[in-house]
């Protein structure tokens, strides 16, 4: 009996140890392949890298290394679908990781989906939440997929993190810009800047901002230190337009003849060229001055336009500038061939909308306006946006539509506008849709202003 139960230990004995050297084996294989997988992936090799940590998950199943790592082979392959598999499968393995997430995310970003990418992004700040890379990652990755506004909260929190990150300066610069905080994009701006001088895409953003806030003399500064160490013509391009927008258009004219010379089959610069005799037109005060400006400009856009400069640009230049000659008629044919020209230039339409009021084509002029209003949005200027709502409201008056005038006009109205013209044709658009008290008090207050104004004393005859 002693023996029968020795002789069954040593037999059990053997097994454990038996079952201990192939679990020690099993390891020791599982090292191997994960081991070769990895030399195989940085080689570049990625099908040998495959058919390894394949080996490595028939081992062991519930490892989340060799699932994600895997995942990145099958992502070099570009075979996106086994990948995201493996990534998520990963993911579940280890909820705790923020590796598996962060794969994800970049799998998507390289695809273009940046929604996606945003989600995963997000679920790996969760995990990781003190990564300021992390963070600027997410916050660029919902900027890009059309979300600027959700990506200024992450921005902000990975500066708190880490304030020296003078990409996350400018990322939070360009996310302020873009929701018209010109205040907070310039600061922002200009402390990537100090941080990081050769940051040149912040520079391109800070003359931007400086450029809407009218800080042209600084505008200039960040052009001119772009192109100390940039000289190509789109640089020598932004300086001369940036002189223009100061009133020295013959300084930005010798400019772009400099520029022409380095490159004379450039139509990018006789595009720029015709710019600036535009400009030139737009700011003079006599006609004749206004027509030669605008003459000139038209010599330039011609070559330009039989160049390679983009035709819509092009189009939309010299409609405004056979406009500005006093052809508002062929104008108007011009400017609708360049809303019809892709990529648009959305200046068309504003001029298209001049164009047609000159012509009394009121209803077509509303409708012009309205889309580069509805293009522009609230990205315009609180006041050039009041401004525009005004004409809006007097373009549907003259259009016939009351309703639609009344809507615009008090929407200027509430917004400050309130001088003898407009509250004229307040009062007029009021009383032709039934609001007779109100109608004579928008007109009461216009002949405050403007008490020897004709067409006001005129409606005052219709209004009692």
């Amino acid at each position: 009996m002693k023996l029968a139960l020795a002789v069954t230990g040593l037999i059990g004995l053997a097994v454990v140890s038996a079952y201990a050297v192939q679990q020690l084996n099993r390891g020791e294989q599982f090292r191997v392949l994960m081991a070769s997988g990895d030399e195989a992936l940085a080689a570049g090799n990625s099908y040998a890298a495959v058919a390894a940590y394949s080996g490595a998950i028939a081992l062991r199943s519930d490892s989340m290394a060799s699932h994600l790592r895997r995942g990145k082979a099958y992502d070099a392959q570009r075979r996106q679908d086994e990948a995201v598999r493996d990534y998520l499968e990963a993911a579940r393995l280890q909820p705790g990781a923020a590796d598996p997430l962060l794969a994800l995310a970049g799998l998507y970003a390289s695809q273009g989906d940046m929604a996606h990418a945003a989600e995963w992004y997000s679920r790996a700040a969760v995990v990781d939440p003190q990564n300021p890379g992390l963070l600027y990652q997410l916050a660029l990755a919902r900027y890009r997929g059309g979300q600027g506004a959700t990506a200024i909260a992450p921005i902000r929190r990975a500066l708190a993190l880490d304030p020296g990150f003078d990409e996350a300066h400018y990322l939070l610069g360009v996310l302020l810009r873009d929701a018209n905080d010109l205040d907070g994009a310039t600061a922002s701006l200009e402390r990537a800047i100090a941080g990081t001088p050769g940051l040149t895409v912040a520079r391109e953003a800070l003359a931007e901002v400086y450029r809407a806030r009218r800080r042209f003399a600084d505008e200039m500064a960040q052009l001119t230190a772009i192109a100390a160490v940039d000289n190509r013509g789109t640089r020598a391009i932004a300086i001369a337009l940036a002189e223009a927008r100061q009133g020295s258009f013959e300084s930005a004219l010798a400019t772009l003849t400099r520029a022409q010379a380095l490159d004379p089959a450039d139509s990018t610069v006789a595009l720029a060229r015709g710019r600036v005799h535009l400009m030139q037109a737009e700011a003079a005060s006599e006609p004749a001055r206004r027509i030669a400006a605008a003459r000139l400009a038209l010599q330039s856009l011609e070559a330009a336009l039989g160049g390679s400069a983009r035709r819509s640009e092009g189009l939309t230049l010299y409609g405004r500038a056979v406009y500005l000659t006093g052809n508002a008629g062929e104008a108007e044919r011009l400017l609708r061939e360049a809303v019809a020209t892709t990529p648009f230039d959305r200046a068309a339409f504003v001029y298209l909308a001049d164009a047609a009021e000159q012509l009394k084509h009121y209803a077509e002029a509303r409708q012009w306006l309205a889309r580069f209003d509805a293009l522009e949005g609230d990205t315009a200027a609180p006041p050039v946006r009041a401004a525009r709502i005004r004409r809006l409201g007097g373009l549907a008056l003259a259009a016939g539509d009351a309703p639609a005038a009344v809507a615009a006009l008090e929407d200027a109205y509430q917004r400050g506008l309130r001088d003898a013209s407009m509250l004229g044709w307040l009062a007029e658009a009021r009383w032709k849709t039934g609001n007779a008290a109100g109608a004579r008090d928008a007109l009461a207050q216009a002949l405050t202003l403007a008490p020897n104004d004709p067409a006001l004393r005129r409606l005052r005859q219709s209004i009692r």
